[in-house]
């Protein structure tokens, strides 16, 4: 790829990110631009009132204005926006996550819970966008339960992640590795057999200060 196209194609990425970010942010509060009952209602409430209408003619002109507002399963617009506005902020922040997620450094364990946290995300976001979008009025109860399921299975694996994560455990862990390396390895495989006794003597007495600095 010459370094022209890859230009190209970081513009792009940059982009697309910008422009999702924008809209994941903005889509929870799209729905405020909607009002929450359309005006005709109220111009018929009035026309009602001052009896230019009769009461049949208003019964019928108002269950039409509702026909008419029904917007993918919701009573009117304002209500879809609010209902997929959130699921849509996850579910881009959920890839931005696995966007990033290989070139972040961090502990394994953290990692882990990260990833899982990822998985979590996208199947809430995508399950309520779903829903959302769904052409019945509902999904079947037996998908709830399995959605219950399994968010309660993997909410509860990432809590166990994060209770059990100790990171000065972590840390003393690889502290001991590098001791060992230190002592084993280094003594054994680059120091001279002359100033073995040396390094002995020079790296315990390290070790000793470092525990009486700790005390």
């Amino acid at each position: 790829m010459t370094f022209k196209n890859l230009m190209i194609e970081t513009k792009i990425k940059v982009t697309i990110l910008i422009l999702g970010a924008v809209f994941a942010c903005t889509a929870p509060f799209i729905h405020i631009l909607y009002p929450k009952k359309s005006p005709e209602f109220k111009i018929l409430k009035q026309q009602l009132d001052n009896g230019k209408i009769t009461q049949d003619t208003y019964v019928l002109q108002y269950e039409a204005i509702e026909i008419s507002e029904k917007f993918i399963g919701f009573t009117n617009i304002r209500k879809f926006w609010y209902a997929i506005g959130k699921p849509i902020s996850m579910f881009y922040f959920a890839l931005l996550l696995i966007y990033v997620y290989p070139f972040v450094l961090m502990d394994k364990k953290i990692k882990r819970i990260v990833g899982a946290s990822i998985v979590l995300f996208l199947f809430i976001s995508t399950y309520f966008i779903v829903w959302t979008l769904w052409h019945r009025q509902d999904f079947p109860k037996e998908l709830y339960y399995w959605a219950i399921g399994i968010v309660s299975i993997v909410g509860s694996i990432i809590s166990i992640f994060i209770v059990n994560y100790d990171k000065d455990k972590t840390m003393r862990s690889n502290v001991h590795v590098l001791l060992r390396f230190i002592v084993n390895d280094v003594k054994n495989k680059y120091v001279l057999e002359k100033d073995k006794a040396e390094f002995v003597e020079d790296y315990t007495n390290q070790i000793e200060k470092l525990k009486n600095d700790g005390r």
